[in-house]
């Protein structure tokens, strides 16, 4: 199997707690939200407009730190299979991802350290040198192990710490997106926001799943032991809640553009 490779600055695993990383830049915009309710594609609108105007702005995907832990993992476990020569790559990539899913958060921690996970300029670096999203974050057997591996509440505290250093070793603005990011990555965020959609829209944006897929999995997510997505009734201090049913990503880019302009006035105008 091929590894991959992250970038932000090897912490120690005993480093201060995530909450204690003051964020010296705050031009921090978090956006929270379930299944297809447009987070993607908001950030994407905005980098894009920010850009054109000349403003410095970084994508942080803490999901894809989440990938880079469990690249570190599940090329591991692949060199613990028995028998792997002979094995097609579909049947190791199966059986390493069972061997992943079993493994604890102290050897999680310990082969993100040899494997250099870390993050610089909002890509994720793995081995000194920056990943290949398809080969290393996206390839085969991640999706399937990643939940096992993000669930382990050490490896969420080491997510975000590597996420609140970004932010600070950056001299822009970070665009973040997620389920928890308003309230345990960045809950001291500049503008903090929680889109939602009814689950007969979000099916037709995904075309992927069902109307009954969409709210089990946000179900789901909100029961979460750790990092769970906030209802709207309930959205946290300082969030603010955006459905988007009735919005083009054009108009939802511009709604979020004005919300920024209140809070940092210096940005130029639409």
């Amino acid at each position: 199997m091929t590894v991959g490779v992250f970038c932000v600055m090897i912490l120690p695993m005993k480093s201060e707690p995530a909450e204690q990383v003051a964020l010296s830049n705050r031009r921090v915009v978090a956006v929270d939200g379930g299944t297809a309710t447009g987070k993607g594609r908001l950030i994407e609108e905005l980098s894009q407009l920010l850009r054109l105007k000349g403003v410095p702005v970084v994508h942080l995907s803490t999901g894809s730190l989440y990938r880079g832990v469990t690249r570190a993992g599940l090329d591991e476990a692949a060199r613990r299979v028995v028998g792997r020569r002979a094995l097609s790559e579909s049947e190791l990539v199966k059986r390493a991802v069972l061997i992943a899913r079993e493994m604890g958060p102290a050897e999680l921690m310990e082969l993100s350290k040899a494997r250099q996970v870390e993050m610089h300029g909002g890509v994720v670096w793995l081995d000194g040198a920056p990943a290949d999203v398809d080969v290393h974050l996206k390839g085969p057997g991640i999706g399937n192990a990643i939940s096992s591996v993000a669930a382990h509440v050490e490896v969420r505290e080491f997510v975000t710490l590597l996420a609140r250093r970004q932010v600070n070793e950056f001299d822009g603005f970070i665009l973040m997106d997620g389920r928890d990011t308003t309230h345990v990555i960045v809950p001291d965020a500049g503008l903090k926001l929680l889109l939602t959609v009814a689950p007969e829209i979000a099916a037709e944006r995904s075309q992927e799943h069902t109307v009954d897929e969409i709210v089990a999995r946000d179900v789901a997510d909100r029961a979460h032991r750790h990092g769970a997505l906030r209802h709207p009734d309930s959205p946290g201090d300082g969030v603010i809640v955006l459905p988007t049913d009735d919005h083009t990503p054009e108009s939802v880019r511009d709604h979020v553009y004005g919300l920024m302009q209140k809070v940092w006035p210096e940005l130029p105008p639409l």
